[in-house]
């Protein structure tokens, strides 16, 4: 879950004056002994530990700058928390922010490094990279006539991002034999979707959500509505969440809650709130197409979340490897540089009250492991009948199976209610 603090804690509107006496404790090592006479003040031993900062800033063998150890001496502190949460500096929390925001400024491609070099994998539609005639399979050689050394992906796009309005001059090689291109790209501000959709069978709508962004459901909404616009109603639909690592809670439960007319989705339980439970609600529900959810050992968290609720509440079948098993929920908390903290500040349980917490979400058809052959047909039958459509639906087992999951033969049905009335019954027990 990604979402800022909006009420401070007294601790932190303390904040100034700590560092203020931390900071003069810096050269004279005696920091924060007034505040740590206050009764009410939980951290007295600051005092030591800017004692001992002080030291290693005055008298370790190699200079430290002093803004590197406190950024150490933070990340000190998350380690012995548990593995989400994490102290980052700012121009990391930036780059995070950009990425759960769904909008940056840049030119709007996203970069791979192989063998030494930076190839452009994907171009955003619309962006200023497809309208300049940058193709994906481009390999990047220069960025403002600077010629590139190996570069990772991450770097590389930090070389190639600035301010709006600004121009940068990438000469890139396509094609073999290679031709060499000199593009001028005026940075602009770039959309990305986390949601994409096709057509994979006659009334069967594969939908992939890559992350939860902060508008994932409404994009979800417009390409429900644009793919099934003018079409007949659709007779499944496969929900890819394969992949996807989590991001914003709310935007997980309103997606669940398309598919879901009553109930709750999911309970937190936070140290200073208790139980809380996220309920569906009626409006704008789809209580009638058959589901399929696509999940893998990379589905995480909010994925989880969606995952989980349809499962437990018996509106979809899971296909694939079980869940990631990340059970918890994350705040971000600004600092005043414009560093920030990731808290783990809460815990989910599924509708059955279920933690996954370290074990994830199973699937009811592990791949390898699919339903038994049936008496009027068997999975290979069902399989060969998806062989007609594209190459990447054929190539994904786990795609193909969810297909012949949602085909109309009856021994399928057959395996509906054998699956979910297994689930009903563990449920039970």
């Amino acid at each position: 879950m990604v979402r800022r603090a909006d009420h401070p804690s007294v601790a932190a509107q303390r904040g100034p004056l700590i560092v203020a006496a931390f900071l003069a404790g810096l050269m004279s090592g005696s920091a924060l002994s007034a505040l740590a006479i206050a009764k009410d003040y939980p951290f007295g031993r600051l005092e030591v530990f800017s004692e001992a900062l002080s030291l290693i800033h005055g008298r370790y063998v190699d200079e430290r700058d002093a803004g590197e150890l406190v950024d150490d001496a933070i990340v000190g502190l998350c380690r012995n928390l548990d593995d989400h949460s994490v102290f980052l500096d700012p121009q990391s929390y930036r780059a995070l922010q950009e990425e759960t925001a769904g909008q940056y400024f840049g030119i709007g491609v996203g970069l791979v490094s192989r063998a030494g070099l930076l190839i452009i994998e994907r171009v955003v539609d619309g962006s200023p990279a497809e309208q300049a005639g940058i193709r994906a399979g481009d390999r990047i050689v220069t960025v403002d006539g600077e010629q590139l050394s190996p570069l990772s992906a991450e770097d590389g796009l930090r070389r190639i991002k600035g301010l709006r309005g600004s121009v940068v001059r990438l000469g890139v090689e396509r094609g073999e034999p290679s031709e060499l291109l000199e593009f001028a790209v005026r940075r602009d501000r770039v959309r990305t979707s986390s949601v994409e959709s096709a057509f994979v069978g006659e009334g069967l709508l594969w939908v992939r959500i890559q992350r939860f962004q902060r508008r994932t459901v409404e994009e979800l909404r417009r390409e429900l509505q644009r793919s099934t616009a003018g079409k007949a109603a659709l007779k499944g639909l496969v929900l890819d969440l394969r992949g996807n690592p989590g991001g914003y809670l709310k935007q997980a439960i309103a997606v669940a809650d398309l598919w879901l007319a009553s109930g709750h989705i999911v309970s937190t339980v936070e140290r200073s709130v208790g139980l809380e439970r996220e309920q569906a609600t009626g409006p704008g529900t789809d209580p009638d197409t058959r589901l399929v959810v696509l999940v893998d050992a990379q589905t995480a968290s909010a994925a989880e979340v969606v995952a989980g609720a349809l499962r437990d509440r018996s509106r979809a079948i899971l296909i694939g490897e079980t869940s990631y098993g990340k059970g918890s929920v994350q705040q971000f908390f600004e600092l005043s540089d414009g560093s920030a903290l990731k808290l783990t500040t809460a815990r989910y349980y599924t509708p059955s009250g279920a933690s996954i917490a370290g074990v994830g979400v199973s699937p009811h058809v592990v791949l390898g492991q699919e339903p038994k052959d049936s008496a009027e047909l068997s999975v290979g039958e069902l399989l060969v009948r998806v062989e007609s459509l594209a190459p990447w639906v054929r190539e994904d087992r786990a795609l193909s199976l969810a297909l012949a999951l949602l085909s109309d033969h009856p021994s399928v049905q057959g395996w509906w209610k054998i699956l979910l009335a297994e689930e009903a019954s563990e449920r039970g027990s």
